[in-house]
C-alpha cells in the first residue's frame, strides 16, 4: 500500500509538472491570449453599494489572493514568460489581479456583467472584445484579466478564481491551468 501512494504520488506531481511546461511552452510562442479570472476574493458578486470607481465599495483581493499573485509573478519569471499586452476590467480585484503582471490598462469589454446593474451591457461588452481581438496584431501574449461571466461568455468555460486560460485569436482553447497554492 506504501508503494503505490508514493507512485501516485510521484504521478500526480510530474503530472502537474508536466501541465505546466505544456502551458508556459505554448506562451514563449509570444502570440497567444491569456484569459486569467481575477485572484481570490471573498465574497460573491458586487455590493449593494458598489461603485465601479471606490474600492471601498467592491470585492477586493483577499489575503490568499494576494499570495496567488505573488506566486504566479514567480512562475511566470521562472518560465521567462513576459506579457506584453495586459488588459483589466474595471473591477478593482481584476486591476489588482493584473498588477503581479506589470503595466496594463482597463477595458470596459472585460467588466462583469453579473449582477443585474449591469447585466444589460453584456452584447455590447462581447462585440467590443470581439473586435479588439479581431484588431489585435498578435505581436506579445496578451493578458486579460476578467471575472467568471466574462470568460464563460466568450470560451464556454467556468474558469475559477486564478485560473488560466489560454486560447489562440480565433479563442480556440488550447490549455488550462492553475497554480496550486495551499491557502
Amino acid at each position: 500500500m506504501k508503494k503505490f501512494l508514493v507512485l501516485f504520488l510521484i504521478l500526480c506531481t510530474s503530472s502537474n509538472a508536466n501541465e505546466e511546461q505544456k502551458f508556459f511552452d505554448l506562451l514563449k510562442g509570444n502570440d497567444k491570449i491569456l484569459w486569467l479570472r481575477h485572484f481570490s476574493a471573498p465574497g460573491g458578486g458586487d455590493p449593494d453599494n458598489f461603485d465601479v470607481r471606490v474600492r471601498s465599495t467592491q470585492r477586493n483581493l483577499g489575503k490568499f489572493g494576494i499570495k496567488q499573485g505573488k506566486a504566479y509573478s514567480k512562475i511566470f519569471k521562472k518560465n521567462k514568460v513576459k506579457i506584453k499586452h495586459a488588459l483589466s476590467s474595471q473591477w478593482f480585484r481584476a486591476m489588482e489581479t493584473c498588477q503581479f503582471f506589470g503595466e496594463f490598462k482597463t477595458f470596459s469589454a472585460l467588466n462583469s456583467t453579473f449582477s443585474s446593474q449591469f447585466s444589460h451591457n453584456t452584447a455590447k461588452q462581447r462585440r467590443q472584445l470581439r473586435e479588439y481581438i479581431k484588431n489585435w496584431n498578435g505581436d506579445g501574449n496578451l493578458l486579460l484579466c476578467a471575472h467568471y461571466v466574462i470568460v464563460g461568455e466568450h470560451l464556454d468555460y467556468g474558469a475559477g478564481e486564478g485560473e488560466m486560460v489560454l486560447t489562440d485569436k480565433n479563442l480556440k482553447i488550447l490549455a488550462k491551468y492553475r497554480l496550486k497554492i495551499k491557502n
